[in-house]
């Protein structure tokens, strides 16, 4: 599983959680990070914010897809998103920040299950 976000804070407690709950956790501060770890792996999640300097999650998103990565992207962010920006994003799933945690972990565990 990827967490992407600039954030050092949201990006500890998505990856403490989802550790917690038996995922293994790589995370990255902004779009061209996250873009070096994925390389020719798999992931099973990518937990994406919308707003970050260098590479932001569309541009991401983007690059990402381009290149094969297959997974579904639950996007959390503060950034004002409406039912028709998912489908324009190419993203699975959104929750605002800030979340719910068991809104949070229930999202990611439909998710991964839905792969």
């Amino acid at each position: 599983m990827l967490v992407v976000d600039d954030d050092p804070d949201i990006r500890g407690i998505l990856g403490m959680l989802l550790s917690r709950e038996g995922y293994e956790v790589v995370t990255a501060i902004d779009g061209a990070a996250a873009l070096e770890h994925v390389g020719d792996k798999r992931v099973a999640l990518v937990v994406l914010d919308l707003q970050m300097p260098r590479l932001d999650g569309d541009q991401f998103r983007r690059v990402y897809q381009e290149r094969g990565g297959h997974a579904p992207i639950l996007l959390v962010t503060a950034a004002e998103v409406g039912p028709n920006d998912l489908a324009r994003l190419g993203v699975s799933a959104y929750i605002a920040k800030p979340f719910d945690v068991e809104t949070m972990l229930e999202t990611v565990h439909r998710l991964v299950s839905n792969r």
